[in-house]
């Protein structure tokens, strides 16, 4: 399968493009743009959260439980000390990274059900509903989320699957075929149990009108321009080269950012 580098990489390039196209075509704030992309670089990685005590595997698992811990610290009252903010990001860091991380390492296998098609559904709609139900995003946010999740955790797949392939021209490796798969056949019970646990939570979820409404119908990408109308980078040196122009024609210095008239 690709290393953990490869993921790493692929995902956050994959996840910064899609989100830059979504800012740029108005559809995501910057916060938004800053969830969406930490979404999809999780997914990228989580497909091997099954590899029990690896070295990779306890990073994503820290990075994860940071992330949500944060995300815990900010949705409390803004009247809260320092110590008592510390101490709940401290309490929720310790239950993922310890508690969590411990079970989940011991009722898992490497490349089994957690691996494969139906988990990336199953996490997509994990991650809707708690960014739902525990932090207060809106229902179109949540599903995005959850959507760079799902893409991301996908790309992972397939990079497993080419990999797998030996394109370099030699046979097909034994891994070959058990990365991007829909089921899991030495182990039927939890393929079943993902499965039925996947169509509970889509049962469970916040609508999803508002999120196919936002980013899929025929008005989504108007305000999108993936290539500039005429000069390159126009906006981002204006200001600074009207100001030498005023400085080299003797006039008063203009602060940057001030408002023309």
């Amino acid at each position: 399968m690709a290393e953990f580098k490869t993921h790493l990489t692929v995902s956050s390039l994959c996840s910064s493009a899609a989100a830059t196209f979504l800012l740029a075509a108005a559809l995501a704030t910057p916060e938004e743009v800053l969830l969406f992309f930490i979404m999809g670089v999780v997914g990228g990685l989580l497909p091997d959260i099954d590899s029990d005590s690896s070295l990779p595997v306890r990073l994503l698992f820290t990075f994860i439980a940071t992330v949500i811990s944060f995300l815990i610290m900010f949705h409390q009252r803004a009247d809260n000390s320092a110590v008592e903010l510390f101490t709940l990001w401290l309490g929720s860091f310790l239950v993922i990274k310890c508690l969590i991380f411990s079970m989940f390492t011991r009722i898992t296998v490497h490349r089994g059900i957690i691996h494969s098609v139906p988990a990336s559904l199953f996490f997509w709609l994990v991650t809707t509903i708690i960014l739902y139900h525990f932090f207060n995003f809106s229902k179109k946010t949540v599903w995005m989320a959850g959507f760079f999740m799902f893409g991301g955790f996908i790309l992972h797949l397939l990079l497993d699957e080419l990999v797998s392939l030996n394109l370099s021209g030699k046979k097909p490796k034994n891994s070959s075929g058990t990365a991007f798969k829909f089921a899991n056949a030495k182990d039927l019970k939890s393929t079943v149990a993902v499965y039925a646990l996947t169509a509970l939570l889509f049962t469970a979820a916040p609508d999803y009108t508002p999120f196919v409404r936002t980013y899929f119908s025929s008005t989504s990408l108007t305000s999108l321009r993936v290539f500039p109308e005429g000069t390159w980078f126009k906006h981002l040196y204006r200001r600074y080269l009207i100001r030498w122009q005023t400085k080299t024609a003797g006039a008063p210095d203009i602060p940057v950012g001030s408002p023309r008239l």
